[in-house]
């Protein structure tokens, strides 16, 4: 294995592990941690529920989804990883279970997608410029989740 398929294998993991954190920092609440995850200028594109600018904007539509919730789990998978020097394309397989509150206390809802991400490596490392969720199917209902 030459220096080269190296670098490769260090940006492919790198680039999974700031896929991992915006899945544990949703589940933890850690609102601050998607700093680590977006640039400031980044864009979203969550289909069905619309387009967002800027990490802030980002953040504050996740947070206000999630605060509406009980639990979380956002599980990802089937990465595919595509380094072109300092920018990369990712795609990955998700599947979040959500728990209500209050009335919808007893009740989940599963979300099937994939996240499609471009990335850019900047001096603090690995960072998400524009994500896209494609949502599959979803079940179950745990009330009003108003944006």
């Amino acid at each position: 294995m030459n220096q080269t398929d190296v670098q490769v294998l260090r940006d492919q993991r790198d680039i999974e592990q700031i896929l991992i954190r915006y899945a544990v920092d949703l589940d933890e609440h850690q609102w601050a941690g998607l700093d680590e995850v977006f640039v400031p200028e980044a864009t979203a594109t969550y289909h069905g529920i619309g387009d967002f600018t800027g990490r802030d904007g980002i953040r504050n539509m996740v947070r206000s989804a999630l605060e509406r919730c009980g639990r979380t789990q956002h599980l990802l998978g089937n990465y595919r990883i595509i380094i072109d020097g300092d920018k990369a394309t990712a795609k990955c397989y998700l599947q979040a279970i959500h728990l209500g509150l209050g009335d919808y206390a007893q009740n989940i809802m599963t979300v099937w997608g994939e996240y499609r991400d471009r990335l850019e490596r900047r001096p603090e490392g690995w960072r998400i410029v524009h994500r896209e969720l494609e949502v599959f199917k979803v079940d179950g209902d745990i009330g009003p989740m108003l944006l």
